[in-house]
């Protein structure tokens, strides 16, 4: 019977290591601080999903008349909070848990289909940080927001295609349109081993946490134009609640 204890023994050691274990990788959600096993608890999970828009394709507000605005969810609420917190919290991994939301409703999305029926090697790039902000902050958490995202629907993410290199202020620093479009003026660049000849364009999607006034995006479609890297869609996780 003693090799019976023995085993008793070793098997309450085990569960016991097995227990502390568990203990030590148990998480707290960044947002409430409650414990989970997820990157966000259950609540939190649920109160940043009822954020999500009534449609993902913008029609009330397109970019342009042919190019075309997904939006995730409003920028209110939990997932304003969200975004905040990995931001300025030092919490990326938020990111790859509402690009797995975003992942999720694009697939089911039916617009998708012509837009990769219509281009055939689309490729993602994520909004890039100044190197100043970069290094500050540690992560661009729109790179981690697509890099993630293009994992679980198979497209290529290319963040090396698209440079910022203005280190330009917070747009809601600024106070006028004008403003806004010389804070971001030749912000950024294409490196010239990415750029495309004129003969063999490429087709990409823009990838950014808020889309606001579009400023952002619309100079960065207008850099990657000069380069033949033309933006087929843009894809955010949220923007404001606009007025009609």
């Amino acid at each position: 019977m003693q090799w019976l204890t023995s085993l008793s023994n070793r098997l309450k050691i085990n569960r016991l290591a097995s227990t502390v274990i568990d203990s030590l990788w148990q998480a707290n959600c960044p947002l409430c601080k409650r414990s989970t096993d997820r990157i966000l608890c259950k609540d939190c999970d649920r109160q940043i999903s009822a954020c999500q828009s009534p449609e993902f394709l913008q029609v009330d507000y397109p970019i342009s008349p042919d190019l075309p605005l997904y939006s995730w969810g409003i920028y209110d609420g939990a997932l304003k909070r969200a975004i905040a917190a990995c931001k300025y919290g030092n919490h990326p991994a938020i990111m790859e848990a509402i690009a797995e939301k975003i992942a999720t409703t694009w697939k089911r999305s039916p617009h998708r289909k012509a837009l990769i029926q219509n281009h055939k090697k689309l490729s993602v790039i994520p909004i890039p940080l100044h190197a100043n902000k970069l290094k500050s902050r540690g992560f661009n958490q729109a790179e981690i927001l697509a890099r993630r995202f293009c994992e679980l629907i198979a497209l290529p993410c290319h963040p090396q295609l698209l440079q910022r290199v203005k280190d330009t202020k917070a747009q809601m620093q600024t106070k006028s349109i004008t403003e806004r479009e010389q804070n971001l003026s030749h912000a950024f660049t294409v490196p010239l081993q990415h750029r495309s000849p004129q003969t063999n364009p490429r087709s990409v999607i823009l990838v950014d946490d808020i889309y606001t006034t579009g400023a952002t995006i619309r100079e960065a479609i207008a850099t990657l134009a000069h380069s033949n890297l033309i933006v087929r869609a843009v894809i955010v996780i949220s923007r404001p609640q606009f007025q009609k």
